[in-house]
Parts: structure tokens; sequence; C-alpha cells
């Protein structure tokens, strides 16, 4: 059964609140948010989306979120305002109850229906099915996305984990792409009932424009449609929706990021 417009739409806007959630998370769905906790120390590890406040209710809402993130130890949190976060003005009041811009542009909202146009490319993907090979994406994405100390130990120190966890539960399919036997780029597709959500993307400095990230791409509606869902959605800048663009993506709009970090001194509701 082909999957409507209008839920494509919704699931492309805020995918973390319809994407299959693994064994070692936990998402809470309301109809004024959706939160998904995630193992890990970074940021984004907790994630919010999904955003329905109305008018009036930011404060009432940010301050239910905090409390849930204290009452599992979490001190930040990465926040996601799609086309349709409601109320008016959101970002602005967020800002002034303490959050932070994570960049000045947002992401591009980009939805792919048909096989991407991918020519020949010298990059062979494989679904990541051994402990050897997701440590590799590891090590590609602290390189890729230059990941600080601390992030990258922290990758490290759950790969086992999550490695685990990932096998076990079939919600999400790690891609790794090589160039002979060297690994180069990566990518994770995450399932739900209207098709894959890509993301994770990354590509060692040293192989970037060379094509990785579409083999990458092609892979991944091979997974869409195995999977029966044959439509793939992904946040991208600007430099990354240009070249999606090409490969067949479609804009359909623009989600602006924040950071919430938490003073655990203050009141949750409090800026």
């Amino acid at each position: 059964m082909a999957t409507r417009p209008d839920d494509l739409r919704a699931f492309a806007e805020d995918p973390a609140a319809f994407v299959e959630v693994g064994p070692d998370e936990e998402r809470i769905v309301t109809d004024r948010y959706s939160v998904t906790f995630s193992p890990g120390e970074h940021f984004w590890s907790t994630s919010v989306a999904r955003v329905r406040f109305g008018e009036g209710g930011a404060e009432a809402g940010v301050g239910e979120i905090r409390e849930l993130m204290a009452a599992r130890g979490r001190t930040a949190a990465a926040w996601a305002l799609g086309p349709s976060a409601t109320p008016p003005g959101l970002m602005e009041r967020l800002l002034d109850l303490g959050m932070e811009s994570e960049s000045d542009e947002g992401s591009v909202i980009l939805v792919l229906t048909e096989a991407p146009s991918v020519g020949d490319t010298p990059f062979r993907v494989e679904r990541v099915a051994t402990y050897e090979h997701h440590l590799a994406v590891i090590e590609v994405g602290n390189e890729g996305f230059d990941f600080s100390a601390a992030d990258a130990a922290d990758e490290r120190r759950r790969a086992r984990a999550t490695f685990d966890s990932e096998q076990a539960g079939g919600y999400t399919a790690r891609l790794l792409a090589f160039d002979g036997d060297r690994p180069v780029a990566t990518g994770r597709a995450w399932r739900s009932p209207f098709g894959l959500y890509l993301g994770g993307g990354a590509t060692l400095p040293s192989d970037r424009r060379r094509g990785a990230m579409s083999a990458l791409v092609a892979a991944a509606w091979e997974e869409a449609v195995a999977s029966g869902t044959p439509a793939l959605v992904t946040h991208g800048g600007a430099m990354a929706a240009a070249v999606l663009e090409r490969l067949g993506f479609r804009p359909t709009g623009v989600v602006r990021h924040l950071i919430d970090r938490v003073d655990r001194s203050r009141r949750p509701g409090q800026a």
C-alpha cells in the first residue's frame, strides 16, 4: 500500500517521532511533542521533535520535557523545529528560555520517492553485520564529524552494546562504503511505516567529493525498497542538499535546530 503524501510529509519533517526505536531507547509521544532518549552522553542522545505547544504553551511544555530529562539524568537535548511547529515565534521563545541555536541556516527537508540518479562509482557499500565493521563505522564517523576526544571516546565505549542492540532489534541499518578494502564513508537508515530516514552520513575528509555518499544513498534506497516502503527522507545543510537534489531528492521545507543545556540548579521550566 502506497504511503499517503500527508504521512510522508509528516515523517520527513519529524522523522524522530516515527522511526522505530531500539531496545536500548525510550520514546515518549504526546499530542504536544515527541522525546527520544538514546544511549550516550552527546546532546543529541536526547532528541525533541514534532513540537505542537499551541499558543501560550511553550513554557509549560519546556518545563515538562526538562522534568523528563532530569528524571533520566540528562543535561542536554537537541530540539528540531519543522515548519509545522507551534506556536508561531516558538524558536524565539525557546531562545528566551535559555536554549541556543545549533546553526544559523537549519537543515533542508529532503524526500526521495524514485530510484536515485547515481552513476558509476568506485565504492562498494555493505550493510554492517560484523563487529569489526561496526568499529570501522565509529572511526569513520569520529573523523568525518571531527568529534571531540570526549565524544569519540563515548562512541568507542558504547560500541559493543550499540552493535548488539542494533543487530538484535533490526530497527536500523548501518551502511559502510569501501574504496577497495578501505572504509571511507558511513550512513545509517532508520525504519518507519512510511520509509527510511537516512542520517549519520560521514565521509573521511581525504575522500570527500568522490561520490561515496551517492553510493550510500543508492544502497539506502535498496534497503527502503526491500522493506516495502520505497521512500527516503533526510535533512541536510545547503551544500549537502544541493548534491542530494541532483540525485533526485525534493526539498520540502527547513528544520531549525536548537540545543537545550539544562542547568540542574534551576527549576525545570526556568531559563
